[in-house]
This record gives C-alpha cells, sequence and structure tokens, in this order.
C-alpha cells in the first residue's frame, strides 16, 4: 500500500521528506511546490495514513496553514481523515476482496484511529460495498450486512 501510495504522490508532484518532527506529518507549499514531512519514526500503516491525510490537505487546498479558529480547522481536519479513510478502504478491498459480510469492526480494530473516526470508517466499508456489488442504497443493511 505505501509504495502505490507514494508513487501516487509522485504523480501529483509531491515531495515527501521524512524527518524526525514532533506529530506525524504536516503539509506545507515551499516557492510552489507542495511538501509532505513525515514523522521517520512512524510504522508503515502510520506513514501510509499520514500521507494519505496530509495529501488531502493539498488536494482540498488547505495552504497548509493552521487555521486558529477550532471549528473551521476541526473541519479541515475532519475532512482530511475523510479523504484518508476512504482511499485505504480502497487499498485494503484491493488486498483482501471485501465481501458484504466482511466484519467491518475487525477493519476498525486494525487500522486503530481515534474513536470518532470509527462512523467514517463504517461509511466508507458500506459505500465501498455498495458500489462494488451494486447495491441500492435504499436497501436496508440487514439485507447484506451481518452483524458481529
Amino acid at each position: 500500500m505505501l509504495s502505490k501510495i507514494t508513487n501516487y504522490l509522485k504523480e501529483l508532484n509531491i515531495i515527501i521528506k521524512y524527518r524526525q518532527i514532533e506529530g506525524n506529518g504536516s503539509f506545507n507549499v515551499v516557492k510552489n511546490k507542495p511538501i509532505l514531512v513525515i514523522n521517520e519514526s512512524l510504522n508503515e500503516i502510520d506513514t501510509a495514513l499520514t500521507l494519505l491525510h496530509e495529501t488531502a490537505h493539498f488536494l482540498n487546498k488547505d495552504g497548509g496553514q493552521y487555521i486558529p479558529n477550532h471549528f473551521v480547522n476541526d473541519d479541515i481536519e475532519f475532512e482530511a481523515n475523510r479523504y484518508m479513510i476512504y482511499e485505504v478502504m480502497k487499498f485494503l478491498d484491493q488486498k483482501y476482496d471485501f465481501q458484504p459480510d466482511t466484519n467491518y469492526q475487525i477493519i476498525i480494530d486494525n487500522l486503530d484511529l481515534p474513536y470518532h473516526l470509527d462512523g467514517v470508517i463504517l461509511d466508507a466499508f458500506i459505500s465501498l460495498i455498495q458500489d462494488k456489488f451494486e447495491i441500492k442504497e435504499e436497501t436496508t443493511q440487514e439485507e447484506y450486512w451481518w452483524y458481529y
């Protein structure tokens, strides 16, 4: 997954720098070039998640600046996390071939993201399954998803 993400970032002309930093990563634009700085001590899955999160800031044109208004900043961070989760779910589906009866709780547990993102993981999983198996949105979950 990590190599696919880094190849994708190269296509977007995003520079990746690995450094010993506080936190997981950051996004900045320097001389009109997007740069992602990633904490070099992260494991592979956390590196992948951070790269996707920071890429969302680039794609959303967040400008790499912290917004002091915490309501706006929270929305910006949520959207970056949402993008990251949806992209990770696509990669995981390629690897594990999700089915409607896949236990999404295992995905939630293995990603080990903050609990407030569990709903986004579930939404991404349901969206992916609906698209993959052409399940209409109005179909009830009980017909397709098992609860563990």
